[in-house]
């Protein structure tokens, strides 16, 4: 296995002689592995090795115990280490994010203030060949494109800084791993949240990887492989997009015109890659650009002239005359309030149907007894709630701050304004999205997430029944109800 992550190393050019490299050591049998790895190939590859920990006051006395663990481990090897102690909770609580978007963002926020503090020259962080294919099958699932299908990089800025992170273990497998510490007889930490099924990569690990092995031992192998074949095609198609910008474009400081015939000839996914790409330099980020707003600049393209379509950052993009211009400018989506229906509709379910409105959305709602063995709508626009667990006044309206829903079945709360962040959703639409709430929890987010307190089980008898159309559709959805 040493040898592999050597060549790795040198492979990638993921370091260079003399070079300080800061290990992140979690107590976990990956990062320990680094750590180990690391030292064994000082001498080989010039370099020198230090350790950064962060605790991030979640787990408690584990937490306590995984820090003990690694100072004792590193006071062993002698390896210079900095311990940060982070309250992620608070920091959840702060930004709006959930526990796991908080304990990434303290930890990295951690690792970049060890890189200046030690004056280090690279970061090596503990992900493996199992990590990468769950983060492929993680983006596949939540219909990533190509960059999201293409896995993790070997190395990857670090606060802007290119190649200052680097991944040493990512050719290796988890069981290459715990062979290589069961073989030197190192001890090393098990993390407790990794079992619970809360998470969806957890869940990724647990029960889909293991089912995917009964099909080919190899799978996440083969899963890493289809992925690094899916980054060639999208460095080759990102070499051609910026060819195309170069020859067909006319590119100025603030604007970009794309001749529309000839973005549409391109195809897709050449055509989406050209806006992105035009929408990059006119802003110098992607943030918020989802592939919605792509598709909805090619079908301006197709439109006829005078059309105009805002985007995130500021940018607008029109249709004059066959040319598709973006610009930069003051324009673009409007603040995440500005399009919210301030006013609140408050229910008052019967056994009737009623109904009630909100930013071109209708809900139709009624109470009544569900019947012995009925199956549980899967409609997206169909749901039930379970009576016994409304206890105060419902209602339909825009989202607010502090409004929240409970995210697993289990506990465990995650704000509607973190769900939208994760979500993609541009920041203009968030205020015009109905929720159906108690308070400040969330039934529904009407047409998208629905929270886990007010399930259905088995053993509701009296249910609360929701179904949501546009407006201008009532008649098709009376006639179906």
């Amino acid at each position: 296995m040493l040898r592999k992550i050597l060549g790795t190393i040198e492979r990638e050019g993921l370091v260079k002689a003399e070079d300080l490299v800061v290990a992140g050591v979690s107590g976990g049998a990956d990062s320990v592995c680094l750590l180990l790895a690391l030292l064994e190939l000082e001498e080989r590859l010039g370099i020198r090795t230090a350790a950064v920990h962060v605790h991030h006051g979640i787990r408690g006395p584990e937490a306590d115990r995984d820090e003990a663990f690694v100072r004792d481990f590193c006071r062993g090897l002698g390896v210079p280490l900095l311990v940060y102690r982070r309250n992620v909770p608070e920091l959840a609580k702060v930004r709006g994010y959930t526990l796991e978007e908080a304990g990434r963002e303290a930890r990295y926020a951690s690792f970049w203030e060890a890189v200046k503090k030690l004056s280090a020259d690279r970061l090596a962080v503990a992900h493996n060949r199992d990590d990468n294919a769950e983060t492929v099958l993680f983006h596949l699932f939540r219909g990533s494109g190509l960059k999201g299908l293409s896995g993790m990089d070997y190395r990857a800025p670090l606060r802007g800084m290119d190649g200052v992170l680097i991944r040493p273990l990512l050719d290796v497998s988890r069981k290459e791993i715990e062979a290589y510490l069961k073989e030197r007889e190192t001890p090393f930490c098990q993390d407790g949240t990794n079992a619970s099924e809360e998470y969806s990569r957890n869940r990724i690990r647990l029960n889909i990887l293991p089912e995917a092995r009964k099909i080919n031992e190899e799978a996440a192998a083969n899963i890493v492989r289809a992925a690094g074949m899916l980054k060639e095609t999208g460095r080759f198609l990102e070499v051609q997009a910026g060819a195309w910008l170069e020859e067909r474009a006319r590119i100025g400081e603030r604007e970009i015109c794309l001749p529309g015939d000839a973005l549409l000839e391109a195809g897709e996914p050449l055509s989406g890659l050209i806006l992105r790409m035009a929408f990059e330099r006119l802003t110098g980020s992607l943030k918020d650009l989802t592939r919605r707003h792509g598709d909805a600049a090619l079908l301006l393209a197709e439109k006829g002239t005078g059309r105009k379509l805002s985007l995130p950052g500021g940018v607008t993009v029109r249709n004059q005359y066959g040319m598709l211009i973006l610009s930069a400018g003051k324009e673009g989506f409007p603040s995440e309030t500005a399009e919210a229906e301030p006013e609140e509709k408050i229910l008052e379910p019967a056994e009737e149907w009623k109904e009630a409105a909100f930013s071109g959305w209708v809900l139709r709602y009624r109470l009544r007894r569900r019947e012995p063995g009925e199956k549980i709508p899967e409609n997206r626009y169909t749901k039930w709630f379970a009576c016994d667990r409304i206890k105060g006044n419902l209602s339909l309206r825009g989202r607010r701050p502090g409004d929240w829903f409970q995210a697993f079945a289990g506990g465990g709360r995650q704000t509607v304004k973190a769900y939208m962040i994760n979500e993609k959703i541009p920041p203009g639409e968030r205020g015009r999205i109905p929720l159906l709430t108690e308070g400040s929890q969330v039934l529904w987010i009407v047409g998208r997430r629905s929270g886990e307190a007010y399930r259905v089980t088995e053993e509701s008898c009296r249910i609360l029944e929701v179904r949501a159309f546009r407006a201008g559709r009532e008649e098709n959805q009376k006639k179906k109800g």
